[in-house]
């Protein structure tokens, strides 16, 4: 009995894992992916990445957490809302350690490693922008077809379920900062989680990135507000110091 080919457009944290993991049951499969290893190394920050127990459990049983003894470990969250009157006092303050440590590895580590690992397992990588009139050809010489797409004009063919979802538009402004020399969190790591309400919020956690362990900045700001102020930064160094 033939192989079933299973064609996935998009090469991301769902594409790829999902990939490495058909062929590992013994599937034939197709990931079309519209950057190489190399570019995506080589290329901007993607996201903030924090993966927690049971995401990483999947990893793990797919033979696809090949980091765990380099990334540093986020062992608890911690969550903290301002006093209103602006003295400076903590409103709410609480932390809490995690059942199993979570992780954030950079998205320029993580897939390029795993492209490798999905041809290394005889997978087959076709590097093009995919478009809804591709799906048709994919369709016609494939058992199935998976779109795990985030963005581009494929995702558009898929309307927004409003029953499932009441936003038509971003809800928050985010900017991603990179660092390094952070004064650690004194007692364990923590994604410490900061809430300023009618401005937005900011996260801070350990990771691994391209250069070794680092700290991520994660600001969410309310579209209009204060924390809503990245649409002039053009460099690296103006991004770090709007950061500051």
């Amino acid at each position: 009995m033939a192989k079933r080919t299973i064609t996935i457009v998009g090469g991301g944290q769902s594409g790829l894992q999902l990939g490495n993991g058909l062929l590992s049951a013994g599937y034939d499969v197709r990931l079309v992916q519209d950057r190489k290893g190399d570019d995506i190394r080589a290329g901007k920050v993607m996201s903030s990445q924090c993966m927690f127990g049971k995401a990483l459990s999947y990893e793990r049983e797919l033979g696809l957490n090949f980091w765990d003894k380099e990334c540093p470990t986020v062992d608890s969250v911690s969550f903290i809302v301002p006093a209103p009157d602006g003295s400076g006092n903590k409103a709410i303050e609480w932390n809490g350690l995690l059942d199993k440590p979570a992780q954030a590895v950079d998205q320029r580590v993580k897939f390029p490693r795993w492209m490798q690992e999905f041809e290394k397992r005889g997978g087959k990588i076709e590097y093009k922008q995919a478009t809804p009139a591709d799906l048709d050809k994919y369709a016609a010489d494939s058992d199935l077809v998976i779109v795990a797409a985030g963005k581009g004009d494929i995702v558009k063919i898929f309307e927004r379920d409003a029953q499932k979802c009441q936003f038509d538009a971003p809800q928050r402004a985010l900017a991603l900062t990179y660092v390094k020399g952070l004064t650690p969190r004194p007692q364990h790591s923590a994604v410490s989680f900061n809430l300023i309400p009618g401005v937005g919020e900011y996260f801070v956690f350990p990771s691994l990135t391209t250069t070794g362990s680092c700290e991520i900045m994660v600001f969410e700001g309310v579209p209009g507000g204060p924390m809503d102020c990245w649409g002039d930064v053009k460099t690296p160094e103006q991004h770090l110091a709007k950061s500051k």
